[in-house]
């Protein structure tokens, strides 16, 4: 009995030391737990179904943006509103998907809900909120796009809103008022706003690219797109004289793309509109600070250019300087991806010639930071400031029907975006709106809120 006693303890002892041994040499592996915040999108590659569909030349998108402002004084009265947006968008390759070489295709819907500050508290004509519009499911992108000679020529043909490529400032993407997304005097000028987000309409888009650095691009497409009442899903298509003629041409040159340039990058571009339509022009309708809902003729010139002013240097190129010396026989880690921290800037600028017009002059500027914070590296701080000039004709009916101080109405926006997660981001955000609608008859507003976005 003491014998198997003696033998059980030293085969007990003998596994006790070396177990140890055993299990650092043979770790047991557990699957990681799935995080859902470390996805980006959100729901990471769908069981494989993501990465699949990209082989074969799919895209498949959803995002969700939601904002919830509200005026806190001045304006026509205090309150809050909540916005949403629920974009849907598919995106074919018809070259990897079906050998249909430099041919692609795209579609995007919008589904919104909710309401806009402007309709209900501050009155004005520079909306608080991007994505704000009248609630319904609406067609924004239905085209095919055709690439030639070598991507030198690009033609594209179908449901085109003209704020997807022309007029568009990266840099200024960042803020939620309009007056920092498509230029905010051809949205004040042309009926309905024109064919931007969310009232897209039928037309042709020709791009050429004859150099790397130069984009010249023109479209014409349906001027009006309607109230949205009498087009709920952008289907009411009409190429007579009440839906009009849009033309816009654009001219867009960039530098130090690369990412071996050693200056900072940048882009500008300068282009010019000419609308076209049947209706009252603005002089015979009732005053509005804000998009006609028709008019006879409408024509426009801008410029817009964004350009880094400075860019937070690669620690790979720290290391390499000698300012941060590595240990002998080590190799030195590959650069750090930084094109995107530092300082950003834009600046908007555009004029109206015709005489009956809401608005004159407009420009805009702003600065954008991204990486302010160390370790918060897709973290942007942005502050911008709008300003659009009511035409002398518009002033003068103003005055005539008793409304004072006729002149402009301007913002100037603060916000922050919190990158808490690869797919999730937290925007709060300050506006401070002076002369809403254009004119005195109310004070100026602060409105504050905070945007969601989510990438599924």
């Amino acid at each position: 009995m003491k014998s198997g006693s003696a033998s059980l303890i030293r085969i007990l002892a003998f596994v006790f030391f070396c177990a140890p041994a055993w299990i650092h040499a043979n770790p047991i592996l557990l699957p990681d737990p799935f995080n859902v915040l470390s996805q980006s999108p959100l729901a990471g590659d769908c069981y494989g179904c993501r990465p699949n569909k990209e082989k074969c030349g799919v895209d498949v998108t959803v995002q969700s943006i939601s904002d919830m402002l509200g005026n806190t004084t001045g304006g026509a009265s205090q309150g809050g509103t909540y916005s949403g947006l629920l974009n849907l968008g598919l995106a074919v390759d018809l070259e990897k998907a079906a050998g249909w070489e430099g041919a692609s295709f795209k579609n995007t819907w919008l589904w919104l809900y909710g309401n806009d500050v402007p309709q209900n508290f501050t009155g004005n004509a520079l909306t608080a909120s991007t994505i704000a519009g009248q609630p319904g499911f609406l067609c924004y992108e239905l085209w095919l796009q055709q690439k030639l000679f070598h991507e030198v020529v690009s033609l594209r043909g179908g449901l085109i809103p003209f704020d997807s490529e022309f007029m568009v400032s990266d840099t200024a993407n960042l803020f939620l008022n309009t007056a920092f997304g498509p230029m905010a005097l051809i949205t004040l000028n042309l009926p309905n706003g024109g064919p931007q987000y969310p009232a897209a309409t039928p037309g042709l888009r020709l791009a050429l690219q004859p150099t790397s650095w130069l984009t010249l691009r023109t479209a014409f497409m349906q001027g009006n797109p309607f109230q949205q009442q009498n087009n709920p899903h952008n289907f009411n298509w009409n190429f007579g004289n009440t839906g009009g003629l849009l033309n816009l041409n654009e001219a867009a040159a960039s530098w130090n793309k690369d990412g071996m340039a050693k200056g900072l990058p940048g882009t500008a571009k300068i282009g010019c509109w000419f609308q076209t339509g049947q209706g009252a022009s603005q002089g015979n309708q009732n005053f509005s600070y804000g998009s006609p809902t028709a008019v006879a003729y409408s024509s426009g010139f801008y410029a817009l250019i964004d350009q880094q002013l400075y860019k937070v240097p690669s620690k790979a190129a720290d290391a390499g300087s000698g300012k941060n010396p590595l240990p002998s026989g080590k190799e030195i880690p590959p650069a750090i991806d930084s094109s995107g921290k530092g300082l950003s800037s834009f600046l908007q600028i555009g004029f109206d010639p015709q005489e009956v017009s809401v608005s004159c002059f407009y420009s805009s500027a702003g600065l954008v930071y991204t990486g302010l914070i160390p370790s918060r590296d897709a973290d942007k701080l942005g502050m911008s400031f709008g300003y659009a000039q009511m035409s002398n004709y518009l002033q003068n009916k103003v005055t005539e029907e008793g409304v004072p101080g006729a002149s402009f109405e301007a913002v100037a926006e603060l916000t922050y975006s919190i990158r808490v997660a690869p797919a999730i981001a937290i925007q709060p955000d300050l506006q401070y709106i002076l002369h809403p609608s254009g004119t005195q008859q109310y004070g100026n507003a602060l409105v504050v809120g905070v945007r969601a976005v989510v990438d599924f």
